[in-house]
């Protein structure tokens, strides 16, 4: 069929996270319609292919077959010293995410003209409003929000200090919630008000102009002055004429396609944060009822050279039966893990991404997923014991013995990066993240921002994600 007979679509959107929700839902503001490509799908595509990554992160748990699925579709080979992860399911990752989000977002968007800045400050408002966030966040006079909630006293109390090697702030917790929530976290509907894609979606209003393709991108070929997608549908091929395409496919599978795309043969760096997962006893109980407890309060290095930041969390059922289901030689200490847990604080330590160690590099018709540095956990391990320090210091837990866990390269499932801001180079993208080789194309995932104070970066994608909505809609 001749490019002229065949149908031509304006704009089709690929990705279902947070960052496609929120360009869809800004873009249908002024349109009548928009076509997605979204796969959902319910069973192992190729099951002999065996990449299961055995730790999972907590609130993932069940979901091998996404992962699998992830990177059977995407073509991609783990290799055994890399944990990083994809879903292949409704709203990709966005669906298993920690639910916390900074309220700091300027840091690490130099690169933006000013004008640009300014408006992903006022559409991260926007993004706030309309799901009433928990949490705090200011820009001038004009872009401020507010919804709080309460902290245990002793923690409010860190927030509140001056000291010379840490920062503490409360984060946005990513619960939707009424305005004037009143504060108390034990009053969540977890199920029904957390951020998840299927959530943010049911807000949507003009959800039924939204077209739904169940299939999964396997490539984009450039046909004259349009795009030709590729696409799988229960092993059926699928394809698409598209006058703009726009990627929010999550870093490592938008990556993966571009280059694919652009021929590139030579490694690409996918940045992230590594993460140290680590355990400290309370002085104080934490009495949730939660299944899963969000970070409470952030602590953030004022190194200008170290951009580490470490979150706390109570104990909560979910990463305790984590704890005790992925490690056999805990099961013995199931009981005092399960009476202990009001007093246990689990923290996250990350790390900025000048300590990036995932790369993807095209291997014939496939994709290596790897690693290649491991001093990364030392690295992690120091940072750890100034977080340990600074809590015994400031009297929140025992000065004992404490317990750490290094998922692995790749782990902290924070991928960034690797389609930057530049305004040379094929595998980049100017202010309106359009791609350099190629203006038909559009990136508003995490890739094309490099986040190294910005630990929790979700907000500023989506709001970024609402930006360039605005500006295909005129």
């Amino acid at each position: 069929m001749s490019l002229k007979k065949k149908k031509i679509l304006d704009l089709i959107v690929v990705g279902s996270g947070i960052a496609g929700l929120n360009f869809i839902d800004k873009y249908l503001e002024k349109n009548k319609k928009i076509n997605v490509i979204a796969p959902s799908i319910n069973k192992i595509l190729k099951p002999e292919l065996n990449q299961t990554i055995k730790v999972l992160p907590s609130q993932m748990r069940g979901s091998y077959k996404n992962v699998e699925n992830f990177y059977y579709a995407n073509n991609i080979k783990l290799k055994n010293n890399c944990k990083a992860i994809g879903s292949l399911s409704f709203g990709g990752l966005s669906s298993y995410w920690g639910l916390q989000m900074n309220n700091y977002i300027n840091c690490d968007q130099k690169f933006l003209k000013k004008k640009n800045i300014r408006s992903i400050e006022k559409y991260f408002i926007e993004f706030l409003k309309k799901t009433n966030l928990l949490g705090e966040a200011k820009f001038g006079k004009k872009k401020t929000y507010k919804n709080n909630f309460n902290i245990p006293e002793e923690l409010n109390n860190l927030n509140k200090i001056k000291d010379k090697d840490f920062e503490c702030r409360k984060p946005i917790l990513a619960f939707m919630c009424k305005k004037n929530f009143g504060g108390d976290l034990n009053k969540l509907n977890e199920k029904k008000q957390k951020l998840t894609a299927e959530n943010f979606y049911k807000k949507i209003k003009k959800k039924n102009n939204i077209i739904f393709h169940n299939c999964y991108l396997q490539q984009i070929n450039k046909k004259k002055n349009l795009i030709e997608l590729t696409c799988i549908k229960k092993k059926k091929v699928k394809k698409f004429l598209v006058k703009k395409i726009v990627f929010a496919t999550g870093t490592i599978a938008t990556t993966k396609i571009l280059m694919n795309y652009l021929n590139i043969k030579n490694e690409v760096k996918i940045k992230h944060h590594p993460r140290l997962l680590s355990v400290f006893l309370s002085k104080k109980k934490f009495n949730y009822n939660l299944g899963f407890t969000p970070s409470l309060l952030q602590i953030i290095s004022k190194s200008t050279q170290d951009y580490f930041t470490a979150d706390l969390r109570p104990g909560n059922k979910l990463i305790t039966k984590s704890i005790i289901d992925s490690f056999p030689f805990m099961a013995p200490l199931k009981y005092l893990i399960n009476f202990l847990r009001n007093r246990l604080i689990f923290s996250n330590i990350l790390l900025d991404s000048s300590h990036s160690n995932l790369y993807l590099k095209k291997n014939n018709d496939k994709f290596d997923l790897f690693s290649k540095k491991e001093e990364t956990k030392s690295v992690l391990k120091k940072r750890n014991k100034k977080i340990f320090n600074f809590l015994v210091k400031k009297k929140i837990i025992y000065p004992l013995l404490y317990k750490t866990f290094y998922p692995g390269n790749g782990a902290d499932y924070h991928y960034f990066g690797s389609i930057p801001f530049k305004n040379k180079g094929k595998l980049a993208v100017n202010n309106n993240c359009q791609l350099n080789s190629s203006k038909n194309i559009y990136v508003i995932d995490g890739s094309v921002f490099d986040f190294k104070k910005n630990k929790y970066p979700l907000g500023i994608v989506a709001a970024n994600a609402r930006r360039i909505a605005k500006q295909l809609s005129k």
